[in-house]
């Protein structure tokens, strides 16, 4: 269904430098809006801003600095990190053995790739959290333990499906930027809130096909046995 497979423990690229300075600093659950300090700034623009319920002192109201970003990417590994550390107890605790280790539906090769400042600093997506990972196993007695499908590593052809659809949801976000005429280079003149609410669906509906892939993967892994 997804293509050859690949031997597990293959090395993949990191999550980027991080050198870009369009990383999120929300998490994957909440998207508040960010402006740039030159807009709080500008007389007209901040006046706006503020007449509409903003505020610069507000936490998620500030675009965040490339550290900020850093951080935040940290902070997402560590707690899947403890994600898996508390999967793999509990299994092990019912089936006497687990080592499972995370799968990434949209991998590495895209948040590191040209379309993958698309998903983190215009979709405030983080691939690290839940709504992208599937637990699998790490060896054959995880499998045989837990009825886990075994980690493929790669699976280039989800890679390539994945990939055209973020180019698509690229191009229809282009779209929406140049229907409401915001520029793309980040932030904007005066909230829109026609804009947010079509951003927030397409947001959705990257989480949800991540969601739908899920079991479809699995399922593959496991015919292959």
């Amino acid at each position: 269904m997804f293509g050859r497979r690949v031997v597990f423990g293959k090395k993949q690229e990191t999550l980027g430098e991080l050198k870009e300075t369009e990383r999120p600093a929300p998490d994957a659950d909440s998207a508040p809006p960010a402006f740039h300090k030159k807009q709080w700034d500008d007389p007209r623009i901040g006046s706006m801003l503020r007449d509409a319920g903003f505020a610069p002192d507000d936490a998620g109201s500030i675009a965040p600095t490339a550290d900020d970003r850093l951080a935040v990417f940290a902070a997402a590994n560590r707690r899947l990190q403890q994600r898996t550390e508390t999967f793999n107890r509990d299994m092990t605790a019912r089936h006497g053995h687990c080592n499972a280790v995370p799968f990434l539906v949209i991998d590495h090769k895209i948040w590191d790739g040209p379309h993958g400042a698309f998903l983190y600093a215009q979709m405030n997506l983080i691939g690290y959290d839940e709504w992208n990972v599937i637990m699998l196993a790490s060896d054959p007695q995880t499998t045989a333990s837990c009825g886990l499908a075994a980690h493929p590593g790669f699976l280039p052809a989800v890679t390539q499906i994945m990939t055209e659809h973020v180019i698509e949801w690229k191009a229809r976000h282009d779209g929406l930027l140049e229907a409401f005429g915001i520029p793309d280079s980040g932030g904007r003149d005066v909230p829109n809130e026609q804009y947010e609410m079509e951003k927030d669906a397409l947001r959705r509906e990257i989480i949800d096909k991540a969601g739908w892939m899920k079991p479809r993967i699995i399922d593959d892994l496991l015919l292959r046995g």
